[in-house]
This record gives C-alpha cells, structure tokens and sequence, in this order.
C-alpha cells in the first residue's frame, strides 16, 4: 500500500490531494477487493481506480482537499 501511496504522490502535488486523503482512498478502494479471490492485480486495479479518483472527483462525494480548503 505504501508504494502505490509514493507513487501516486509523486505524481500529483499536495495542493491537490493530501496525503491524509490519498491514504484514505487507497485504504478504501483497497477495501473494495477484500473478498477478491485472486488478488494478484489488485495493486494495479486498486492505483489505477485512487489515480481515476483524483482526475475525475464524483460530484456526489466531495473531495477531501476541497473540504479541508472550506474549513
């Protein structure tokens, strides 16, 4: 979990994701595949699905960086 953390890190600045709420969703999408049976692409799928997160934000679930911002 902590390399697809660094990664993605790397790839987009605090400004628009911080480390608290990359953590968080890399934890909950990780959740999403808890009851997979073959597990051997779940980092990918888990990276790839955090990365979609952060470029397309759902208007239905506010962003945490946006909240944070607000308060």
């Amino acid at each position: 979990m902590a390399g697809i953390v660094d990664r993605i890190q790397q790839r987009y600045p605090r400004e628009v994701v911080s480390a608290f709420d990359l953590e968080g969703r890399v934890r909950g999408v990780y959740r999403q595949f808890s009851t997979a049976h073959l597990r051997t692409f779940v980092a990918i799928f888990v990276e790839r699905l955090v990365r979609r997160s952060i470029e397309e934000p759902s208007p239905a679930v506010p962003d945490a960086v946006a909240v944070q911002k607000r308060v």
